[in-house]
């Protein structure tokens, strides 16, 4: 068992016994005891009881964090890596959350903050019988589920219960859980796809773009949208589309204007096919001025050759970016390593920044902080948040970023 594993299962215990031996409830700021105040009058000389200056109570915000910690079916004496993946993503989440919370706590805070931990156990079924709990029914915020099954079948709960919830890590499309209560965080593939056009329209301006697919249906799930989007925002433009086994990778350049700049789009996650083609590409880029733009998936695929990428004039979309080098990130790395003996994943970045938004919201307005969901723009260590509202899907994050491949990193480039 590795270092990391090891970590983790220590973690996991202790999650285990404070589940089982106590209340899922972490109090994040005491309310300070009083003390009698005793003095001396002028007259006699003597101790009077003077009468106790009443301090006025913070309002409470009662925060539930729903997490897949999976305790019941993780036995953390003989887990790996690899059992504990979606543990991880908890922990890693809770422990950044909590971070933002205290932060937030220590700064003259105006409010009290009640911090509830629940066990998702990654079980849809399980969600109905958490809904119920007393504890879920007084939260003023509920974060979570994570998994997209988990959060459809809670937010039948959160809509009856007109209860704000949190999808803090799917990229889902919130359509898909009619709840007008849902706080989505990360951007859908549709979001990623109608930026990309938007950014062709505006930046790259060219005459034609063409589409290449590899044949695999998931890429019909940016495909469609980006093809809507370039109707909507870019008219004026062509859009091609061609299937590489018709057309041939060696037969992309016949494709291509050799005046003006060609923009070629990937759908495409497919390590075989990009690699490929990015060979033929690199190839055209001698002779023809090209542009290309990628899946959002690209972000996290670590066979792409980033000089290779930078010699085809590559982007891609991005709903986050850690810059390790400003003052922020080395600060959060740093207290991180230094509180918990680990290097903060994305999970641990994603955590803090969602904790400090809305622990700033409650901070600022209490029991009214939606109110100021929609006009308090963040910019975080890792995510963005400017929300915008639809009535019947409920809020979504509409920040969203354009990255392109050079000097060996991604630079944001809008």
């Amino acid at each position: 068992m590795t270092l990391k594993s090891a970590t983790y299962c220590f973690l996991l215990s202790a999650f285990y016994f404070v589940s089982a031996c106590s209340p899922k409830t972490v109090p994040v700021v005491k309310k300070p005891e009083i003390p009698k105040v005793e003095e001396k009058t002028k007259e006699n000389n003597t101790k009077k009881e003077q009468p106790i200056k009443k301090i006025k109570e913070k309002p409470e915000m009662v925060i539930s964090l729903i997490l897949p910690f999976e305790l019941k079916s993780i036995n953390y004496r003989t887990a790996e890596v690899a059992d504990l993946r979606k543990a991880e993503i908890a922990i890693d989440f809770y422990q950044g959350f909590k971070m933002a919370l205290d932060s937030v706590a220590n700064q003259n805070s105006n409010v009290d903050f009640k911090l509830q931990v629940f066990d998702s156990n990654d079980n849809p079924t399980a969600l109905g019988a958490l809904a119920m709990k007393p504890a879920i029914k007084n939260s003023d915020l509920i974060i979570g589920p994570v998994f997209p099954n988990g959060i459809k079948a809670f937010s039948v709960y959160s809509k009856n219960m007109e209860k704000p919830m949190v999808s803090p890590l799917a990229a889902s499309d919130p359509e898909l859980f009619h709840n007008p209560y849902l706080i989505t965080v990360n951007n859908s593939l549709d979001q990623h796809a109608y930026k990309a056009a938007r950014f062709i329209k505006s930046d790259l301006k060219p005459k034609k773009v063409l589409l290449i697919r590899s044949g695999q249906a998931d890429e019909y799930k940016y495909a469609i949208p980006f093809k809507k989007g370039m109707d909507s925002l870019a008219k004026g433009i062509s859009v091609s589309e061609l299937g590489i086994k018709a057309i041939g990778y060696e037969n992309v350049y016949k494709h291509l204007n050799p005046a003006g700049l060609n923009v070629i789009v990937l759908p495409s996650t497919d390590r075989v096919f990009l690699l490929t083609i990015f060979k033929e590409l690199e190839k055209a880029s001698r002779n023809f001025q090209i542009a290309v733009i990628g899946h959002p998936g690209w972000e996290k695929a670590t066979f792409l050759d980033f000089q290779q990428m930078e010699r085809i004039n590559a982007y891609l979309t991005s709903s986050y970016q850690i810059d390790y080098q400003s003052n922020r990130g080395k600060s959060f790395v740093n207290y991180y390593r230094s509180k918990f003996s680990l290097e903060p994943s994305e999970y641990a970045f994603k955590g803090f920044d969602i904790g400090y938004y809305f622990a700033t919201l409650m901070n600022k307005k209490q029991h009214q902080f939606m109110d100021g969901l929609l006009n308090n723009s963040f910019d975080g260590i890792h995510n963005d948040f400017h929300f915008k509202k639809d009535s019947k899907t409920g809020y979504y994050n509409s920040s969203l970023m354009m990255l392109k491949y050079e000097n060996a990193q991604l630079i944001k480039v809008d």
